[in-house]
Parts: structure tokens; C-alpha cells; sequence
């Protein structure tokens, strides 16, 4: 699992500087590309953590537009941009190999400036999401069939929530797998799972920011800023309700993999 801050998800503003510092960050870009380059036929846990580690302070000195002069906005990008075109997409991506790593700049400011393009369409409903991450069997293959009429590849969805899970933390695992993914049984109560891995104070945001819960009477629009919703999108759905069908057959092939991974949660 990638050793970020368990709170933010990303590396601390000193951590980039003391990178972007070191007598050695020539011989990090030569990683970085190295990495970048291998990517497809796969990293190991060790090699994704040094692959983000030394790729985050590069990106932080992109120029990007004004949207994003501030840090908070800046950082977020980044991140998203890590895990949306660098690592869940890793084994589809079309980009090129990387012969100097001067070509991420312009790769994260065309994902800035799409994501100010985008006018994102209404997302799926958060209760109707929630309804289709119960503990519904994912083993009928018209769910396979419905991702591959959509161009979606069932295999690397499947390779991709198994990255995802690796990037959750215990307390968002229990969230998923006995709550939102429960197989079979009644769902747990969040606050109780909350109590049990202590998060009671915090659990509400950490579920929000994961995907499996909205504040009452808040817009559906959004949805794509949450981790679920991100892995959805890198997986090539639409957030909209014409694709209602083939999010919920995501949804039911990221709960069995949750169900099945053999990593324990509290």
C-alpha cells in the first residue's frame, strides 16, 4: 500500500521540497521514466510508492492556469491526476514511454485544463449508487457482457479495484466490505463500524470523501470528486443516468473483489 498520510491520501508540502531538493533528483527523473516506462507490464507495491514519491514535487512545478494557484487546489490535482492517468489506468493508457519526464508538465496541464472544460453531467443519484454497492451476487456474466457492449474491459476493471483497494486504509476496507458491500447479511451500521476502528469523530467525512454517502440536500453533482467516483470515471463510465446500468455493473465487480481480497479489515 502506498505510505501516504492516512488523512489527506498524499505526500506534506516539506516532503515534496526535501525531494525537490536532494543532491540525487536527476537520478529520480531517471527512475521516474523508468517507472513511467514499466508501468504497463506492471509495478510492484515498492515501485508504485517510489514512483509517486518522486513524480508528486515534478508535477507540483508545473504551470498550470489560474484556477489552480492555490496549493490546496494544486495538490488535489496532482493526486487525482496520479491515480486517475498514472495508476489506475496503468495498463490501458495509451500514452507513449517517457523520454524525459519534461512531458508530464504538458500531460497534468491537459488534464487541468479538460477538467475545467468538462461540463460534467449530472451524476447518478448517491442513494441509487448506494443501492447498487449492496451485496448483490457479481457472478452472472451479463454484467460482463453489458461493460464490454460500453468498451469497457471486465478484466482490467478487475485489475484496476484491485489497485483501488490496495490504496484504501483499514477503516474505509470496513466501510466497503461491511457496510456498502455487505454479502448477504444486513448492513452494519456505519457508526458501529466507526466505533469499532476509530473514526468515530472523523467517520462521516472519511465516508463522504469515499463515495458512500452525501450530505442532505446536497446536489448530485460532484459525485466524480469522490474515490468511487474516480475509480468509476478512470474506468471509462459516465456519471450520468443513461449509464445507470453499466455503473451499477462496476459497482457489483468492485464489491466482489472488496469481498474477496484477502487483506483483513477490523
Amino acid at each position: 500500500m502506498l505510505r501516504v498520510h492516512a488523512d489527506t491520501g498524499r505526500l506534506s508540502h516539506k516532503e515534496c521540497h526535501d525531494m525537490d531538493n536532494n543532491d540525487g533528483f536527476d537520478y529520480g527523473n531517471a527512475r521516474i521514466v523508468e517507472y513511467w516506462n514499466r508501468r504497463r507490464q506492471g509495478l510492484d507495491k515498492k515501485e508504485w510508492e517510489d514512483l509517486y514519491r518522486l513524480m508528486v514535487p515534478v508535477l507540483m512545478r508545473t504551470r498550470l492556469p489560474s484556477d489552480y494557484n492555490e496549493d490546496g487546489k494544486r495538490w488535489e490535482l496532482v493526486n487525482d491526476f496520479f491515480q486517475d492517468k498514472v495508476l489506475f489506468n496503468a495498463a490501458t493508457s495509451t500514452a507513449g514511454d517517457l523520454q524525459n519526464v519534461h512531458a508530464l508538465h504538458i500531460y497534468l496541464k491537459n488534464y487541468a485544463l479538460q477538467r475545467l472544460r468538462e461540463d460534467v453531467p449530472e451524476p447518478l443519484p448517491p442513494e441509487e449508487v448506494l443501492e447498487q454497492l449492496g451485496g448483490a451476487a457479481a457472478d452472472d456474466p451479463g454484467h460482463v457482457r453489458l461493460l464490454g457492449q460500453a468498451g469497457i474491459d471486465a478484466l482490467a476493471v478487475i485489475d484496476s479495484a484491485d489497485r483501488f483497494f490496495d490504496l484504501l486504509d483499514d477503516a474505509e476496507i470496513a466501510l466497503l466490505r461491511s457496510h456498502s458491500c455487505a454479502d448477504g447479511a444486513r448492513p452494519e451500521p456505519m457508526s458501529a463500524i466507526a466505533a469499532r476502528t476509530g473514526i468515530v469523530t472523523t467517520w462521516f467525512n472519511r465516508a463522504k470523501a469515499l463515495g458512500i454517502t452525501r450530505s442532505k440536500g446536497e446536489t448530485y453533482r460532484g459525485y466524480e470528486r469522490t474515490k468511487i467516483g474516480r475509480w468509476l470515471v478512470s474506468n471509462g463510465a459516465e456519471l450520468h443516468p443513461d449509464w445507470r446500468e453499466e455503473v451499477a455493473a462496476l459497482l457489483l465487480l468492485l464489491c466482489q473483489r472488496v469481498r474477496l481480497h484477502r487483506r483483513e479489515a477490523p
